[in-house]
């Protein structure tokens, strides 16, 4: 690692640097104490250099002037036993920020020195569930993923896809996408491409100046220049209008930005990684989503099944949220027995590992004994089977060119019949309709043809 401070001189006493290397010992190889006067070497380009003033050999005039010239964030800080006026002005305009005594240079190094503590304790206390171990499931699709996010953990990738229905965990694949890969240090932005109306879409992801429309009272930061360096999140991309659509495209074609109301652009520099539980290729054969935004897009893409596919994956899931809600409401030591379990992993789950987790949550809560047994998660897979709003939201895409009652009928009908995994009398029920109704409009929709396996 490329040292972050260097010492030229005797800046401090001995006593004061044993004072600051027992103080700080586990970071101490960030101080570099230099005894003789040399260049720095631009490659190990420190943000500090202290500066012993009183010795002639660091007050030339070359030399710190080669110091304050090596590169832009260099900040010389200079140390006089007896500050003075004269030489103080003289040496600013060499390059050096201020000039300190001793005591006020130890106390600057112990401030610099527990920063850097500071900043190492956030490096190491990285949040779990933001590691590949936390993609629970040891089906040969979860391992595929994991080995793929492994690979992808060294390169510096400008986008990717991720498809899969919703509750399968897309959310949590980019946020380990972004917290193990090489843009882990910058900004991760979350973007529900759902929530933001067609109108404000400019504005939000590209900002704009003061004055640009009625209230526009101030100049405002976009979501792409916040997430420069980082990773830009767009989820639910597929439910972007074409006029959207077409902005988007051109911003990860040109890779510049320019604000609403403003005519200068700026290079960004973000990678976009978009999620959509939508067939794209259906979408794009339909004229809903433009072809070359999906090539855009999508130059990597990772695809997560559903949890009905990866039966195996269900018991080490109920092993981890089980451990973890019994902690968050004080519960320790509760078990689950083998039929619950079983009854779990033979259940299709139409709201995918958002549902798991909240069957488990429900159990837990509300269990009065140490041992969840199969009456229990009955109960609560029946809790969970008819609170569809709890797991979901019924999403109808509104096309520029218009869309008729009898198709947004039958949308809503699809997805009902989805998350009560196409128990018709269930779904009557929920929508306040007849079994024949509810049959005809199956039928007259082709319905049954797109029917989502299970």
């Amino acid at each position: 690692m490329s040292s972050r401070t260097i010492v030229y001189g005797e800046i401090i006493d001995r006593a004061g640097r044993q004072e600051l290397i027992g103080s700080h010992r586990r970071h101490t190889g960030n101080l570099q104490w230099k005894d003789h006067p040399a260049r720095l070497d631009a490659i190990e380009e420190p943000s500090l250099v202290f500066v012993d003033l009183d010795d002639p050999r660091f007050s030339n005039p070359e030399f710190l002037l080669s110091l304050s010239t090596t590169g832009e964030n260099i900040r010389v800080i200079g140390k006089l036993n007896q500050p003075d006026i004269d030489k103080t002005i003289r040496v600013s305009k060499l390059g050096v920020s201020e000039v300190l005594t001793p005591s006020e240079c130890l106390e600057r190094l112990h401030i610099f020195m527990n920063d850097l503590e500071k900043e190492h304790e956030t490096e190491d206390e990285k949040p779990p569930e933001y590691s590949v171990e936390s993609l629970i499931g040891k089906s040969r699709d979860m391992a595929g993923i994991r080995k793929t996010i492994r690979l992808l953990s060294e390169v510096d990738f400008p986008s990717a896809l991720i498809l899969g229905e919703t509750g399968t965990g897309k959310s949590l694949v980019t946020k380990i996408l972004h917290n193990t890969g090489v843009r882990s240090k910058h900004n991760l932005v979350e973007v529900n491409c759902s929530a933001i109306p067609d109108e404000l879409f400019e504005s939000e992801l590209f900002g704009h100046t003061k004055g640009a429309f009625t209230d526009a009272k101030s100049e405002k930061t976009g979501l792409f220049e916040y997430a420069r360096g980082g990773t830009l999140f767009l989820d639910e991309v597929g439910n972007l209008s074409s006029s959207a659509q077409a902005k988007l495209l051109k911003i990860l074609e040109d890779k510049k930005l320019r604000k609403v109301g403003d005519v200068n652009v700026k290079d960004i520099n973000v990678r976009v990684v978009a999620a959509t539980n939508t067939n794209l290729r259906e979408a794009i054969e339909t004229g809903k989503f433009r072809e070359d935004l999906f090539f855009r897009l999508n130059l990597l893409t990772l695809e997560i099944p559903p949890l009905r596919k990866r039966p195996e994956d269900i018991a080490p899931m109920i092993e981890r949220y089980l451990t973890f809600y019994s902690t968050i409401y004080n519960k320790p030591d509760i078990e689950i027995e083998d039929d619950a379990v079983r009854e779990m992993e033979h259940y299709s789950w139409p709201g995918n590992v958002r549902e798991l987790c909240n069957v488990i949550e429900r159990t837990v809560l509300l269990s009065k004994n140490r041992v969840i047994r199969l009456k229990d998660i009955k109960a609560a897979l029946r809790r969970s089977r008819i609170s569809p709003a709890e797991r979901r939201q019924i999403i109808i895409d509104l096309p520029p060119y218009g869309i008729s009652l009898r198709e947004i009928e039958e949308n809503v009908v699809k997805q009902v019949l989805n998350i009560f995994n196409w128990n018709k009398s269930e779904t009557a029920k929920f929508l306040a309709i007849s079994r024949p109704r509810l049959r005809r409009i199956i039928e007259t929709g082709g319905l049954e043809q797109n029917r989502r396996k299970s």
